[in-house]
């Protein structure tokens, strides 16, 4: 057949994140889609993803991309894959690619979307989906919102994020060019952060979620994230948010 490019949609709380470990008591989406891959055509793909993503976090619209041989309709692949995969990973579209095509290493920008809400109490629906950035905050919505959208309006642009980049990462050059950044309310308390890029470094949308957190609550004003680019001091920026607010939204190619 060729060079098969899936996009996946998943809820990543049962998995250790996208990259296989090498452990089999370690659950990994990779792993997971693979062991489908094979039980629908019995070849042992190799399924390339387009971001590593860590334990915890969600995705709307995951590229892979693998190659097999195999007489079903590229389109019509991900039809045959779902039932082979488990409830909470399901195939969305397939098409076939060019044999060149990389998930990773041909995207041109990457959209990731952060949910979070401020509220007295947890909210049953929103457990492993949203963060809870604060329990008690007295500010309205509209002052959230004007806060938080005039820190985000630091990130534009090329930078150094070292500020907002967690030790581990494989990153050559802690350079990043965010191309659009928007804080937009979703419901009572509830938010998200849509964020664009070139590429982004280990942890760095949850670093700035967290900071952005800091600056809804007080504890930042928004002119603070230029100071915390100039610093690139990751001990400057704000709390790195948990993984299970995080979405990747959608990969540009």
């Amino acid at each position: 057949m060729g060079n098969i490019k899936l996009i996946l949609e998943f809820d990543g709380t049962n998995y250790s994140g996208w990259m296989r470990q090498g452990n089999e008591k370690i659950l990994t989406l990779q792993e997971t889609v693979e062991k489908a891959v094979f039980k629908l055509t019995g070849e042992n793909a190799s399924v390339a993803g387009c971001s590593r993503t860590d334990a915890g976090v969600h995705a709307i619209n995951y590229v892979a991309n693998f190659t097999v041989d195999s007489s079903i309709p590229a389109e019509c692949f991900y039809k045959a894959l779902n039932p082979f995969l488990p409830i909470d990973i399901k195939a969305k579209t397939s098409c076939l690619v060019s044999d060149d095509f990389h998930s990773a290493y041909s995207a041109v920008k990457k959209t990731y979307r952060y949910y979070f809400y401020f509220g007295e109490t947890e909210k049953p629906l929103y457990i492993n989906r949203a963060w809870n950035a604060a329990k008690k905050i007295n500010i309205c919505s509209e002052e959230i919102l004007k806060k938080t959208n005039e820190a985000c309006s630091y990130l534009i642009g090329k930078h150094d994020f070292s500020s907002f980049k967690a030790v581990g990462g494989l990153a050559k050059t802690s350079e990043r060019t965010v191309l659009s950044a928007k804080v937009k309310e979703c419901g009572e308390n509830m938010f998200y952060l849509e964020i664009c890029g070139d590429g982004f470094l280990y942890n760095m949308v949850r670093i700035i979620a967290g900071t952005l957190a800091g600056v809804a609550t007080g504890r930042f004003v928004p002119a603070d994230i230029a100071v915390m680019i100039a610093a690139k001091d990751r001990k400057k920026a704000g709390v790195t948010a948990p993984p299970h607010g995080l979405y990747l939204y959608s990969v540009e190619y």
